[in-house]
């Protein structure tokens, strides 16, 4: 069994009930976006670390690293630069070392996961409202039987013929108007994915926020899924 995860965004108490939840799983794929919006990016990418997940770069992971905040929100670049100011040189250098995509066979199955889409890994939001014909050109442009999709913060599975297209939702700030922790199961001989949701303190995460003088904008929208 694969777990995936995505749009962790520093979001630790999430994090914890997430990887808790998810327990013994084989393979942990993370499709971006580790860090930024809330209060522990280091805690975070050492959980992540710890637990031998997989990564791909996200776009907050992106600016992050570089410092540049070109595209981004207001609110997201007030929470780059708080990050920058609080994260570790070396796990600054762990989110400067992920690549845009990652590829791999499992049971006879290609699987690539990317942060938006292959298309443009950091910078494209794939909605599950968008045509089947897109997701398949995606398939199609990447050989994969299992595509992995982050970046939207919504979640959602196609079954497209034979193969799949999974965004697992997010971790660290839903936006599907439910404020649950979202991930996903993976049975890649199934070729089956089931999307998961589970509570955690998001009044702790938002205490925490307060404290650290995050804009009040991402305070309020763990509570509200948005």
């Amino acid at each position: 069994m694969i777990a995936i995860i995505s749009d962790i965004h520093s979001n630790l108490e999430a994090l914890e009930i997430v990887l808790k939840m998810i327990g013994g799983c084989d393979t942990i794929l993370n499709a971006g976006d580790i860090v930024g919006y809330n209060p522990n990016p280091n805690e975070a990418i050492g959980l992540l670390k710890n637990c031998g997940a997989i990564s791909v770069l996200g776009n907050h992971d992106y600016a992050v690293s570089t410092g540049d905040t070109s595209g981004l929100n207001f609110y997201a670049e007030r929470a780059v630069e708080w990050t920058l100011n609080v994260i570790s040189n070396k796990n600054l250098e762990y989110l400067k070392k992920l690549k845009t995509n990652f590829e791999k066979n499992i049971d006879g199955k290609k699987i690539s996961v990317f942060h938006g889409s292959p298309k443009s890994p950091l910078k494209e939001y794939v909605f599950p409202w968008h045509p089947d014909n897109l997701l398949k050109d995606f398939l199609k442009q990447t050989n994969a039987d299992i595509l992995i999709l982050g970046h939207t913060h919504i979640p959602f599975i196609k079954k497209l013929g034979k193969k799949l297209v999974i965004n697992p939702g997010s971790v660290g700030q839903p936006r599907d108007m439910n404020n649950k922790a979202s991930y996903a199961f993976l049975d890649v001989k199934k070729m089956k994915a089931e999307i998961k949701r589970v509570k955690y303190d998001f009044r702790r995460t938002q205490g925490k926020m307060k404290k650290a003088g995050l804009p009040e904008f991402l305070i309020k929208r763990l509570e509200q899924g948005i």
